[in-house]
């Protein structure tokens, strides 16, 4: 596995991610909480597992995609909580 992160916030269910991941067209499934997006179903680039306070991501492949992505879910969270603390695992 590849780079994971640890981001804390005190309203993270506020971000909607869920939803937000959903729609994306990268959008592959959802297991037991956790959102897979990729290219094709045998290609997991990013994993994003919400819980209260924290969002888990586990970036799979290291590319300037999964970047973007990591990029568009922390703006994400800043943009609707004033404190965030992104922790490498």
């Amino acid at each position: 596995m590849g780079l994971e992160y640890k981001i804390e916030t005190y309203d993270a269910a506020r971000t909607n991610l869920p939803q937000l991941l959903r729609d994306r067209p990268d959008f592959l499934r959802e297991e037991a909480g956790t959102f897979h997006l990729g290219p094709l179903p045998e290609t997991i680039l990013l994993s994003v597992k919400e819980e209260e306070g924290y969002v888990y991501v586990s970036q799979h492949v290291a590319s300037t995609e999964t970047d973007a992505l990591l990029g568009l879910i922390l703006r994400r969270i800043l943009s609707l909580n004033d404190h965030v603390v992104v922790s490498e695992i």
